[in-house]
């Protein structure tokens, strides 16, 4: 349903995105904006990844 290399270019996309989200939670204060607005850039790396991974494996 998706081409392999498109999928593996937007799944580097969602690991860039988990892992620099990831990284800042050790650094922002809990119960802020910017808190808050990593966590959601943490969700929805997690949810491209597993969106991405389940489109290839279908073909």
């Amino acid at each position: 349903m998706i081409d392999p290399h498109l999928g593996q270019g937007v799944f580097r996309i969602a690991v860039f995105i988990i892992l620099v989200s990831g990284m800042l939670l050790f650094y922002l204060e809990p119960r802020t904006s910017t808190f808050i607005v990593d966590v959601l850039a943490l969700i929805i790396g997690f949810l491209l990844a597993g969106l991405v991974t389940f489109l290839v494996r279908k073909k």
